[in-house]
């Protein structure tokens, strides 16, 4: 009686066990895959500084050479503002799945101390690093 038990435990624990452990491999390898892709890399974003205007630049990377890519912002709370980055595929076009650059420019009216950028693309959090310039006319 007690052999048949620990045979149905020990069966219970091997399943157990193999699942986390097809868990972890899945989680790990989309991980890995991302790095090795750069999409964990943040988005460079040159934030040219004026007198209460921001003027943003840089360059997303879109999922193929027929992907066009569209710059919005928008405020969220009084010292955070949003670039929400949209992309769009010509469907009548063939194209292969290239991940390529593609430069925005966008102006934003804020001040110029205290203000806070996050970033989307379709959607999905952006990863962004903000590069401040003071603009001087020269």
């Amino acid at each position: 009686m007690t052999m048949d038990r620990s045979w149905y435990q020990l069966a219970w624990f091997a399943i157990v066990s193999i699942i986390i452990a097809y868990v972890v491999y899945i989680v790990a390898s989309s991980v890995v895959n991302a790095q090795a892709a750069g999409l964990n890399e943040p988005v460079l974003v040159r934030d040219e500084l004026r007198p209460g205007e921001h003027e943003l630049s840089g360059m997303v990377m879109v999922p193929s050479p027929c992907d066009e890519l569209a710059v919005q912002t928008r405020q969220i709370s009084t010292t955070q503002y949003s670039l929400d980055f949209t992309t769009w595929r010509e469907p009548s076009i063939a194209c292969s799945d290239d991940r390529t650059p593609r430069d925005f420019q966008t102006s934003l009216f804020a001040p110029a101390a205290g203000v806070y950028f996050v970033a989307t693309l379709d959607g999905q959090a952006l990863p962004i690093g903000v590069v401040p310039l003071v603009y001087s006319e020269q």
